[in-house]
């Protein structure tokens, strides 16, 4: 008997977690697929939709697979959701059958630090799905074998390069996610108003479309770097979502009653800071970090905090930016401090060629990173 088993967050599960299953059935011949939502996955923050949410949008997604069950064991036991402790569980109950663990290419990178690598390779044999973009397998393959001594297989199937961080971005700006989700589980999010973020929504209202896909693209990026700085992604694809709102509201809009402009601050940057007076009166955000990201998101500051830094550097370096350079400075963003020095510098450049006024908080936030740049050096 062949069993192939399939972990994950599934936060939401999306249509290409469904076509990978899918194909590895046919691929191994399985007789069983178990689709196993983890409780908490060891290598990310939280997930942003419950357990039971989790387990119930799997169930959806993959009810039209053949011999496809979901389990709650993970759930159901809590705690991290150790591979090694569920491929041991699984191996107990079908003591006979031969066990494949189904991975995409994107998790493979992250196998090595895994807790007992070795011990799951001894339970089941390693399947992996090429997602497009990631780093072509023939090297990984490579690795693998130099590491524990053995190949890993690769499903004659590449999946869309599509992520459940990317459809929890969109659901929360309100954008549609059909190319992405199925749609029983987008009926299920849109009827719980899972992934739903305060304020998101209503200030996506005030963007015209160019501005709005910016948005859009600044939000993406915002999230992916949150996932690799450890921080909280609700509140960074919050900031990243309203840091444009005021971009054209005039300072005599109803909304911004009472908004005082600092002194001495430039046109280009003044609606960083009514963006932030908005977020805050209008939106009702609260989020000292949050409030803080919008407001310099244009300028930085010295000592940025990581939401702030993520922001700024999201706006900066979104993939519908063109200008000369951008591909190097997108390249430094697995620093987000050696990135900001590296960004403002080209931010003071821009604007000295361009005789545009310079605001002083980003030649002060220039300073800072090129302090910090220099004694990196050191």
């Amino acid at each position: 008997m062949k069993i192939a088993i399939f972990g994950g967050s599934f936060d939401p599960v999306h249509a290409e977690h469904v076509n990978m299953a899918r194909a590895a059935g046919e691929a191994l011949g399985a007789d069983k697929l178990i689709v196993v939502p983890a409780f908490l996955a060891p290598h990310k923050h939280g997930a942003a939709a419950g357990a039971e949410d989790r387990l119930e949008m799997a169930r959806l997604a993959f009810s039209g697979l053949k011999n496809c069950e979901v389990s709650a064991y993970e759930c159901n036991a809590g705690g991290v959701s150790y591979t090694v402790r569920t491929l041991g569980y699984f191996h107990r109950r079908y003591p006979d059958a031969e066990l494949f663990l189904l991975l995409g290419s994107d998790m493979l990178h992250d196998f090595y630090s895994w807790r007992e690598p070795e011990t799951i390779l001894s339970l089941a044999e390693l399947v992996v799905c090429y997602r497009e973009g990631d780093a072509p397998l023939k090297g990984e393959q490579l690795r693998f074998a130099v590491k524990f001594k053995k190949r890993f297989r690769q499903l004659p199937y590449t999946g869309r390069n599509i992520s459940s961080t990317k459809a929890r971005v969109l659901c929360a700006l309100g954008e549609d996610v059909r190319p992405y989700l199925p749609e029983s589980v987008i009926d299920y999010i849109e009827a719980r108003q899972l992934y739903r973020i305060e304020g998101v929504k209503a200030a996506m209202g005030y963007l015209k479309p160019a501005r709005k896909k910016h948005t859009v693209r600044v939000a993406l990026l915002a999230a992916e770097l949150a996932r690799q700085n450890g921080c909280a992604e609700g509140k960074i694809v919050q900031a990243a979502a309203l840091h444009d709102a005021a971009k054209s509201l005039p300072l005599s809009a109803p909304e911004l009653a009472g908004f005082v402009p600092p002194q001495g601050v430039p046109a280009p940057v003044l609606h960083q800071f009514s963006g932030a007076y908005l977020a805050e009166h209008t939106f009702g955000v609260r989020d000292a970090e949050v409030l803080a990201a919008i407001r310099y998101h244009t300028t930085g500051r010295p000592n940025m905090g990581t939401a702030e830094k993520i922001v700024f550097l999201a706006d900066m370096l979104e993939e519908g930016r063109t200008f000369p350079h951008v591909k190097k400075l997108r390249a430094c963003l697995g620093d987000l401090d050696e990135c900001m020095y590296r960004c403002l510098a080209h931010q003071l450049r821009y604007l000295k060629k361009e005789k545009g006024e310079i605001c002083p908080l980003t030649v002060q936030a220039y300073e800072y990173y090129a302090r910090l740049h220099r004694e990196k050096k050191r």
